[in-house]
């Protein structure tokens, strides 16, 4: 599929992988149309949780039809002890998205992110409030990883993609 053409009327879901709380946002032009969290229990089985993610991210796709999804590609330090997690919750995503049939996902990194919509090196408060700003909300975004998501869907549909296969 070809994203290169105007992405406006387009509805994007973005997601912000992780294993404990993973930030979705969905967008259509200028309107933020869902967003929120996916979360799993902290003490549950490690394939209970990813089940868990397989299904609700198959719900929410369900319930928003997305014609296309943006996921942030996370970065770890040396130090990063939760990337095994979060990896194998990547693909669980991705199994998931495939499932309900999308198969190209629009990779960003989380520098093409925060320059969409604030500027490289935003801090969370600054991506909450210019998302705020951008979709009109009345309040920031909250918990923070549903801004994120919508941070996500928007650097999307303004034409971002990473070099990721």
């Amino acid at each position: 599929m070809n994203f290169s053409h105007d992405l406006s009327d387009r509805i994007i879901l973005g997601i912000d992988p992780a294993i404990a709380s993973i930030g979705f946002g969905v967008i259509r032009g200028s309107q933020a149309l869902e967003y929120g969290v996916i979360k799993t229990p902290a003490k549950a089985p490690m394939y209970d949780r990813l089940s868990q993610i397989r299904t609700d991210v198959g719900e929410l796709c369900d319930m928003v039809k997305p014609d296309l999804v943006a996921m942030e590609m996370p970065f770890f330090g040396r130090e990063n002890t939760n990337a095994g997690k979060v990896l194998r919750a990547l693909g669980v995503i991705e199994l998931a998205l495939g499932d309900w049939g999308i198969t190209d996902i629009i990779f960003l990194h989380q520098s093409q992110v925060k320059a969409a919509v604030a500027e490289y090196g935003a801090a969370k408060s600054e991506i909450k409030q210019a998302v705020m700003q951008i979709f009109g909300l009345p309040k920031p975004p909250s918990p923070d990883d549903s801004a994120d998501g919508l941070a996500i869907a928007y650097a999307a549909q303004c034409g971002a993609r990473a070099r990721v296969a």
